[in-house]
């Protein structure tokens, strides 16, 4: 559209578009409203608000939802009055992530946005120290043969040797 800039780029400071926004979208159907949406940065993503109710992403027939953070994600399509919109993401969403004992993909230094199939090209140096870095408790506790050793030790409650008879301890 005439007037218009044909991109923009957001920081996580993130911004607005519209007719009067950061972004300024004009239009001659009057479709675009002053302040249409915003992209801002939540929980770590770049996402996008609608304040218009009259935006909709990826060729959808439903209008995203007013008010409500929806994240973004590389290639996709917003369409706002006449404008198509292309999402492309830099280097800003790719925060790294903290290591958790929980996330084994995380000792590896390797992307949380990354598929855990595109992991097994990435080398391991210390395969010891990775596995024991990602056990949660003890090996025997992991041990289904230790677990039924302990089973069979354990005292057997008299109201079930009541129940079962002998057989049972």
């Amino acid at each position: 559209m005439h007037g218009s800039e044909p991109r923009h780029r957001f920081d996580r400071a993130g911004g607005s578009i519209g007719s009067q926004g950061a972004w300024r979208l004009h239009d001659r159907g009057v479709r675009i409203l002053p302040v249409h949406c915003e992209i801002g940065w939540h929980e770590g993503h770049f996402c996008i608000i609608d304040h218009s109710g009259k935006s909709f992403m990826n060729g959808s027939d439903t209008q995203l939802l007013s008010g409500t953070p929806v994240r973004l994600r590389h290639n996709d399509r917003l369409q706002m009055g006449d404008y198509q919109i292309a999402i492309h993401l830099g280097e800003d969403e790719e925060e790294p992530q903290p290591h958790t004992r929980r996330d084994p993909l995380s000792e590896l230094g390797v992307d949380q946005q990354m598929c855990p199939l595109q992991v097994l090209g990435v080398p391991i140096t210390d395969i010891a120290g990775f596995f024991q870095a990602s056990m949660p408790g003890p090996v025997d506790e992991l041990d289904p043969l230790a677990n039924l050793d302990r089973a069979a030790q354990a005292r057997v409650d008299p109201a079930i040797v009541e129940i079962f008879g002998k057989e049972v301890q």
